[in-house]
């Protein structure tokens, strides 16, 4: 018999294999975190009900619900900063999301009825060699993922979005360019109640900024932002009824991301955002492992939701950390 808890690992081991990349300390051109920063906003009863982490605050305007939206996140949300996604170093720590530790709001947030979550972080992977090896993720070991849960007395369209940024320290051995292609997918799942509508979109722009320092005052001056390239990811979910689970690889603005020359001194620098929108659902989206598992990974996970919904009567199906009923 499958177990709850085989799901759970399951849906989880993209998660804890992400999370022991940020671990790891292998020399290279990225050699650290230097500072983060990171908003999480959420709306629900079609944007009656507003809610957001310090020190942004409600109300901002109504985001509507005309799906598909852009990589790019939802409109009308307020920037974590003036200019942004534009950099703006050096980043002043709001609420930091360094690796392995991440940041997770104190509490889900909640309306009441609808819940929305998320857990993100900040790290770099292998060798820090490649300009791609730096990354934000969603989820982590205790599968506190991104997730959107409306129930059926849910009114309206709800949604959740984060943005952030971070800065990276590079030694003077630049970046290079390229690496492969679609290395850093998101596994979306969950459940639809019969016509919903869903969608998760991302993007996390890559920014090089020279640095230098003014040998009189010892105060770093910093140069001109060349932007390196972005990954982006965008799953639109339409007329679905009941279990799903997708796997959303990262797509190109540019046919990879661009390198940094040796001998420069600079910080890399993230910006970006990840949103879930949606009327009505329950959705989650959390890292997945590098390509080898994941065919495997998808197809056991809807295998599992599948298996487990017959076993449910045909009612729902159980999830990591909870649950939807269509009785």
């Amino acid at each position: 018999m499958i177990t709850k808890n085989l799901l759970s690992v399951l849906a989880s081991a993209g998660a804890v294999a992400a999370l022991a990349v940020c671990t790891q300390t292998s020399p290279g051109a990225i050699t650290g975190v230097i500072s983060s920063n990171v908003e999480g906003f959420f709306g629900s009863t079609s944007d009656t009900y507003q809610q957001s982490e310090l020190p942004l605050s409600p109300p901002w305007t109504a985001v509507g619900f005309a799906l598909p939206y852009s990589p790019g996140g939802l409109p009308n949300i307020p920037p974590l900063y003036a200019g942004f996604p534009n950099p703006n170093p050096p980043i002043t720590v709001n609420i930091p999301f360094t690796a392995p530790v991440g940041h997770a709001p104190a509490s889900p947030f909640t309306d009441g009825i609808t819940t929305a979550d998320y857990h993100i972080y900040g790290g770099y992977g292998t060798s820090g060699t490649y300009t791609r090896n730096a990354y934000a993720r969603l989820g982590n070991s205790t599968s506190t993922l991104m997730y959107l849960d409306q129930p059926t007395t849910a009114t309206g369209y709800a949604y959740e979005d984060v943005q952030f940024a971070i800065d990276y320290s590079v030694d003077l051995n630049g970046l290079t360019a390229g690496a492969t292609l679609n290395n850093r997918p998101y596994l979306v799942f969950g459940n639809f109640l019969p016509g919903g509508s869903a969608e998760f979109g991302a993007q996390v722009n890559y920014w090089w900024i020279p640095t230098s320092v003014n040998t009189g005052t010892g105060v770093t001056i910093y140069g001109t932002p060349v932007n390196l390239g972005s990954l982006q990811y965008q799953k639109y979910l339409a007329s679905v009824t009941g279990p799903f689970v997708s796997l959303v690889p990262d797509t190109y603005s540019s046919n990879y991301l661009l390198g940094v020359a040796p001998g420069q001194s600079g910080i890399l620098e993230l910006t970006g955002g990840m949103y879930l929108i949606g009327d009505p659902v329950s959705i989650s989206v959390e890292a997945v492992p590098e390509p080898a598992s994941l065919a495997v990974l998808a197809l056991g996970a809807l295998g599992l939701l599948l298996i487990r919904r017959k076993a449910t009567g045909e009612k729902g199906v159980a999830l990591p950390g909870k649950s939807v009923d269509f009785s």
